[in-house]
């Protein structure tokens, strides 16, 4: 496990690099991936990864604009480092980047806000919902077209599709998904984009389970047995998405890990929980690393020995250590986010 050539390849469900880039390239630099991220992200293995188009809080007014601001940035980094990277849609595109030496990218989002915001100019007479099937409809059209693959429906907030548990969460109180969230569900579905539940409340992660039977996954989620959060994933929710042929990313971020000093070992203790619980095929790594973020955000918290990319070989070896064979390893790591992309 320490020679480089046989190390693992690492699909990440879970990234926020999009914000960095575009926060870069409002001050001026260009090729962000290309000569930031690239290097740190291959040299330790991470050739697959799922990128989000993430609104911070304090663009969620204008959360329209805000998106189309960070994919233009996305879209013209990817351009400029085109020669180490490649916008993937699936399986095969992906497996034929990484024969060039490329890394394939997944396009995401990360809450869905926007769509109660997007422009639509008419003066048809429609009701509520009829013009956000319409501005969700228009959206998506246009994100799909250019290789979106990937939806969170919130992020932390609620909006007009779900709840998520945020700082004043009331589990007694939540609205859970409405009526436009199961069109929205659906809507995804028939579009073959994966409908991913973290950040989603238990009433509103129940309302996916019950509006769709197809494939839905946790990109960045742990077990809430080992960590008590409302972020964190029920049992019988982490046995639905297994049920569904899906994969939870486990989360790097301390607070989904442990209650107080959360360490690398802390971290393997998920990836254990939820492989006994509902088999190894379902059990995958959605790191949301937070170095990619502003320290404004105020997401200050680090997990001993698995904070930043560089530390996820030290992650491989030591679940090698406590007792995963390579093959489960390689599964964890790759093949099990990769069947989701199907």
């Amino acid at each position: 496990m320490n020679n480089v050539q046989h190390r693992p390849i690492v699909f990440d469900l879970h990234s926020d690099i999009i914000s960095d880039i575009a926060i870069r390239r409002a001050q001026g630099e260009r090729s962000v991936f290309k000569t930031r991220h690239f290097p740190r992200l291959s040299k330790n293995g991470v050739m697959a990864v799922v990128l989000v188009l993430w609104v911070e809080p304090h663009h969620r007014q204008n959360s329209s604009i805000r998106l189309l601001q960070l994919l233009g940035a996305f879209l013209a980094d990817l351009a400029e480092s085109s020669d180490c990277v490649r916008l993937v849609t699936g399986e095969a595109s992906l497996l034929q980047s990484l024969q060039e030496g490329k890394m394939g990218v997944f396009l995401g989002v990360e809450g869905m806000t926007f769509v109660e915001q997007w422009p639509i100019f008419t003066q048809s007479k429609r009701t509520p919902f009829d013009l956000l099937s319409e501005q969700l409809r228009e959206s998506l059209e246009i994100l799909q077209s250019l290789g979106l693959r990937h939806a969170i429906l919130v992020w932390g907030e609620n909006n007009q599709l779900a709840c998520g548990p945020g700082d004043s969460y009331d589990p007694f109180t939540s609205a859970g998904l409405t009526a436009f969230g199961v069109h929205t569900v659906r809507e995804l579905t028939l579009r073959h984009i994966v409908v991913d539940v973290s950040h989603l409340d238990e009433r509103s992660t129940d309302g996916v389970f019950n509006a769709v039977e197809d494939v839905v996954i946790a990109s960045h989620s742990n077990a809430r047995a080992l960590c008590d959060v409302p972020r964190n994933l029920s049992d019988a929710h982490l046995q639905e998405i297994a049920q569904r042929n899906g994969v939870v990313g486990i989360n790097a971020y301390s607070r989904f890990i442990h209650p107080d000093r959360a360490t690398l070992d802390h971290y393997i203790d998920h990836i254990v929980y939820v492989a006994n619980l509902i088999g190894i095929e379902h059990v995958a790594l959605g790191f949301d690393f937070m170095d990619y973020l502003p320290p404004d955000l105020g997401f200050s918290e680090k997990t001993q020995g698995l904070a930043r990319v560089e530390d996820v070989p030290n992650l491989l070896i030591r679940m090698r250590q406590r007792g995963f064979s390579a093959q489960e390893v390689e599964q964890i790591s790759f093949h099990n986010a990769l069947r989701v992309f199907r």
